[in-house]
């Protein structure tokens, strides 16, 4: 019988236009916890001294005192905890450029965030990169 109904109403509605797709929205919880993505891990190196005072994408001016970061896709003013996987230090960050440049790497962090880091000698180190807010 529930054939019969389905079968019915295809044909009561195969002349009729086709009825519009209305996407439904996502429940909240389910939005809230995609927004913060799995860790990420890569190499990072710090800045160069010579950028001192540059315009950084965000609009701010890089200082090598702040604890800051370049990132490719994250927002400016996203906080990050970075974890050197070298040697288990951490520093809490905030992206206020976009970036690296250069193939290979995952961020760029400011020399105060490198010091933290303690890979200052290295150039670049393997981080693990967390999404704090």
């Amino acid at each position: 019988m529930i054939c019969t109904l389905l079968l019915a109403a295809q044909v009561s509605q195969a002349g009729a236009a086709p009825a519009k797709w209305v996407p439904q929205e996502a429940p909240a919880a389910a939005a809230r916890t995609s927004e913060r993505p799995e860790p990420e891990r890569g190499y990072a190196a710090f800045y160069s001294a010579l950028l001192e005072g540059h315009k950084t994408a965000c609009g701010g001016f890089y200082s090598a005192s702040k604890l800051t970061a370049a990132h490719r896709r994250l927002p400016c003013g996203t906080k990050l905890r970075v974890t050197n996987l070298r040697n288990g230090k951490t520093v809490r960050v905030t992206v206020t450029d976009h970036g690296p440049v250069s193939n290979g790497r995952i961020l760029d962090v400011s020399y105060a965030a490198a010091v933290h880091l303690d890979f200052i000698k290295q150039g670049t180190t393997l981080v693990k990169v967390e999404v704090l807010h």
